[in-house]
């Protein structure tokens, strides 16, 4: 499986976002098109069947009014507006017909136990989708689903440093993960630094200063997710 697509261009997490393009917003998604990044989302499953572009499970930090987004459906959406601006939360097919296969996509599933069937509405709704993309989740039922039931998607541990140690080597097991996406601040991790000398890729978040960046690089990741800064590319040292 080739995905060298996902290392070779910085991941623009949640967009490229400012006060203007609100993290999640289409237009934070134009501009992360317009510089040619990768970008990093987060979907969840709404009631109705389609799928939102969106971080949080409720709406209250983004929207100021509160709702479950599982709860809500494609419609109730627009009604959703994006810290004070005319960007609303978008629908993932208003997100595909956007991107247009014209940057690779780095897809977290927000679900934590495929519930019902996540994963194989995801997968059928991307069937058709002509651009690159890859899964990461921090979640086994997820992860399993995609690995047991794909061959040509790269499927990707999300994992941050308060894991008990059984848990990144049973998700390996389990998984066989082609890349892990870590929390920067708890790298260098032993057992993902040792997975990444066998050859699975590393990831990095949330690369937000400077400092950070050169930690990354330091550490040697293989590429990073960022906000907040601006970076033009990344290579390790």
């Amino acid at each position: 499986m080739d995905f060298s697509w996902l290392i070779d261009t910085p991941i623009a997490h949640r967009g490229l976002w400012d006060e203007t393009y609100p993290e999640n917003s289409l237009g934070a998604y134009e501009k992360a098109i317009e510089k040619g990044f990768n970008i990093e989302i987060d979907v969840h499953l709404l009631a109705d069947g389609e799928f939102a572009v969106f971080h949080d499970n409720g709406t209250a930090r983004m929207c100021g009014k509160k709702a479950k987004v599982s709860s809500l459906t494609a419609a109730d959406l627009k009604n959703f507006k994006l810290k004070g601006t005319e960007y609303y939360i978008p629908t993932l097919k208003e997100f595909l017909d956007l991107v247009d296969g014209k940057v690779g996509l780095l897809i977290e599933m927000k679900d934590t136990t495929n519930r019902k069937g996540a994963s194989e509405k995801l997968y059928e709704y991307l069937k058709d989708y002509k651009g690159k993309y890859a899964i990461q989740s921090f979640f086994l039922p997820v992860l399993k689903w995609w690995r047991d039931n794909t061959t040509d998607i790269p499927v990707g541990v999300l994992a941050t440093g308060v894991l008990n140690d059984w848990q990144l080597p049973f998700f390996k097991k389990k998984v066989k993960p082609d890349f892990y996406a870590f929390d920067i601040i708890f790298l260098p991790f032993p057992f993902v630094m040792n997975q990444q000398k066998k050859g699975v890729k590393l990831l990095s978040w949330t690369i937000k200063t400077d400092e950070r960046l050169a930690k990354a690089k330091k550490v040697g990741v293989d590429n990073v997710i960022f906000d907040h800064i601006r970076i033009d590319s990344y290579s390790k040292e």
